[in-house]
């Protein structure tokens, strides 16, 4: 498998040395120009299983994802479009009509600790039908997670605007399911306890499907005491945390783990 002669195919691309903040937003470029029955090779230095199910919830039925290498340096996915459906949501173009003001939801100036729960209530707000542009200045990927985790078929994700400094997003409300359901607390193992030593809080969120490790260290951010730090150990490296944790005021030190695991160390900047 890993001497196919598509090694040497002009489609590849190569994104291990895309910064994390923009390499979906631009494997989806990518993708918006491939023609039906066409294809390009992702070449990643981990599995991209979070971009499957990004793929899955924005296409279904109109992708093939074939795996060429599966590691353990390297992964090698030939993504083929089978079908048209679904690919406006991934071109990155203006909005086809003026959007009034007041459905624009600028959340840039707003503290990460509380930007993802203003975000819900302006969408919980909403009547069937209605939506609201959300305004960012990185790929808000996370929160589409959670809408997906939180409510699923009841919004739409559609990009009006993919950076690279404004990114824009209309959410429309489908139909109305209530308030969230408190999944992520009600749905913790056991065995996904979280664990303080000295001055360290250990969450360990490996074993976790996609979205569940990143909402879970999420909530651990927000939970954190003063003068505490966030010790995360995940499955892969987990690159959409890092954007969402410097919104909320934390650096970061990530590092790849002899196993093969990756630990996350956080702390108040």
């Amino acid at each position: 498998m890993n001497q196919n002669p598509e090694s040497t195919d002009l489609t590849h691309f190569d994104v291990r040395e895309i910064p994390c903040s923009i390499k979906h937003s631009l494997i989806f470029q990518r993708w918006a120009a491939v023609p039906v029955g066409g294809h390009f090779v992702l070449v990643n230095d981990h599995d991209p299983v979070p971009l499957y199910h990004q793929f899955a919830g924005q296409f279904p039925g109109a992708f093939n994802w074939e795996y060429l290498m599966r590691g353990p340096e390297v992964f090698q996915v030939k993504i083929t479009r089978t079908a048209q459906s679904g690919a406006a949501a991934a071109q990155p173009t203006a909005t086809p009509q003026a959007v009034s003001p007041e459905k624009v939801f600028d959340v840039r100036p707003i503290p990460g600790r509380v930007k993802h729960a203003q975000i819900f209530q302006r969408w919980l707000d909403l009547p069937t039908g209605d939506y609201f542009v959300l305004l960012n200045d990185h790929d808000p990927v996370p929160l589409r997670y959670q809408f997906s985790a939180e409510f699923p078929g009841a919004f739409s994700w559609d990009y009006l605007e993919t950076g690279p400094e404004e990114f824009r997003v209309k959410i429309t409300k489908l139909r109305d399911l209530g308030e969230p359901a408190p999944k992520t607390a009600a749905a913790a193992p056991a065995a996904q306890a979280i664990v303080t030593t000295g001055d360290v809080r250990e969450i360990d969120a490996r074993g976790l499907e996609p979205p569940e490790p990143l909402i879970r260290i999420l909530d651990a951010l927000e939970s954190l005491p003063a003068g505490l730090r966030l010790r995360a150990i995940t499955d892969r490296e987990p690159c959409h945390l890092f954007g969402e944790a410097t919104q909320r005021g934390f650096r970061h030190d990530c590092k790849e783990q002899p196993d093969g695991s990756w630990v996350t160390l956080l702390e108040r900047a």
